[in-house]
Parts: C-alpha cells; structure tokens; sequence
C-alpha cells in the first residue's frame, strides 16, 4: 500500500491510501496517523477512492485512527469508499461511527462548517 498526506490548512490534513486496507497495511496506517497527530494535526480525511478491499484489520486501523484524533467523528472522515468497503461499513455498522462523504471536497467542506459558525 501507498499512504501519501497532503496538508491542506493548518492543522488539517488529507491521507491517501492507494491499495488494500489489510492485515498488511494496517500498522502503516496506524503509524501514519499517530505522525499526523505527533505533527499537531488534528483533523484529517482519509481517501479511500483508490482502496478496492478492506479487512478487519483495516477497519480497526481506521478505528484506531479516530481514536488517534480524539475519538470524535468529526476529526476523521472518510471520503469516496468503493462498493467493498461501504459494504463493510454498513455490514458491521461502522457508518454510524463515521462521517463518510462521497468525495473528499465533500469531506473537507463538513471539516470548515463549524469553524465558520
């Protein structure tokens, strides 16, 4: 798996991951969200639209991710997820834990609303 960042204002950023969430990559996964985190990124919308699979390790990856920013949904979403994984979502009910968007504008969009109230 390919994880690339992209910061995208202060304190928010935007992961990329390009291949399978799995048992594989999930620990490189983890780790690139506690660097963010040691960075002082507090937010972050992960891009799944290149994902074509994700395993149980991959989603307590994410999990833990959230965790990593807070435990609150609404410092990491997830944008764009292909059919497996929004499958995945659904099936063990992980889309009430998420925030997930269609794409990442989307995503990044819901990150600035409160910010603007």
């Amino acid at each position: 798996m390919d994880i690339t960042t992209k910061a995208v204002s202060p304190g928010v950023n935007v992961v990329t991951f390009n291949g399978a969430l799995n048992a594989r990559s999930a620990e490189d996964a983890k780790q690139t969200f506690r660097d963010l985190a040691g960075q002082g990124v507090s937010r972050v919308v992960v891009d799944l639209q290149n994902v074509p699979f994700i395993d149980s390790s991959g989603l307590a990856a994410l999990v833990s991710g959230l965790k990593t920013f807070g435990g609150e949904a609404a410092n990491l979403k997830l944008a764009a997820p292909q059919s497996q994984a929004r499958l995945l979502f659904e099936l063990t009910m992980f889309d009430r834990v998420f925030e997930i968007y269609e794409t990442v504008d989307e995503a990044l969009d819901s990150l600035t609303e409160p910010a603007e109230q």
